[in-house]
């Protein structure tokens, strides 16, 4: 009776899981929609509302860039195939704004509503471990994690967490875990990066993309 409860139970967690997944799927279509039907065609006739279109990507690039799992990469493209090497600052410039945003808002995102969402889709070790880990003032929530782990794996990552968080938003594919604004929220959330730091390592690790896109676009020939 007992293991037919709990088949039941995580069957209901993965139709909950499911459910957000096709929710998050939905949204990355609808916005990709959204962002064609939104293309402009820059030829010469339509100069006059290059600066609108230009407003109007900077907007949507830094807010979908600031929400995680959804797409923002096709405007900065854009962007920068609109604009040049000029475009390779300007969506640099609007990533670091972006990021910045979400780590603020990881900052102030209440705990409470992401331990309920744990519970309902019953996971409430994980919860019960939120909340605790919540409550540990942030100078002690290394050692609080550190004690939390069987191995000592977790305590040697969390040491090198500047570097990991980097990784992490160089790493192709993490549209799976949040993507650049999903990352950068749960970093403000844990409260174990300091502002200054978080700052400066994300003006240094968003880097090799933007640097990449302006030197094709200087030199073509021997990048290709």
């Amino acid at each position: 009776m007992e293991t037919e409860s709990k088949t039941l139970a995580w069957a209901i967690t993965l139709a909950k899981l499911s459910a957000i997944v096709l929710l998050i799927i939905l949204a990355n279509i609808g916005i990709s929609w959204l962002i064609d039907r939104l293309g402009i065609q820059i030829w010469p006739e339509y100069l006059e509302i290059v600066d609108r279109a230009v407003l109007i990507g900077v907007i949507l690039y830094i807010g979908l860039m600031a929400t995680p799992f959804l797409p923002g990469i096709e405007i900065g493209l854009a962007l920068m195939i609109m604009l040049g090497p000029k475009g390779v600052l300007v969506a640099y410039i609007c990533t670091l704004v972006a990021l910045t945003i979400s780590f603020g808002l990881g900052r102030l995102f209440p705990t409470h509503l992401l331990v309920s969402l744990l519970r309902w889709l019953n996971l409430t070790r994980a919860a019960a471990l939120l909340e605790s880990f919540d409550a540990t003032p942030p100078e002690k929530r290394l050692e609080f994690l550190a004690e939390k782990t069987p191995t000592q794996t977790i305590p040697a990552l969390l040491k090198r967490r500047y570097l990991i968080l980097a990784l992490l938003l160089n790493l192709p594919g993490n549209a799976l875990i949040g993507g650049g604004g999903g990352i950068a929220m749960m970093a403000g959330m844990s409260r174990l990066y300091s502002f200054p730091m978080y700052f400066f390592l994300i003006s240094v690790a968003i880097l090799p993309g933007p640097t990449l896109v302006m030197l094709s676009k200087l030199f073509p020939v021997a990048i290709s």
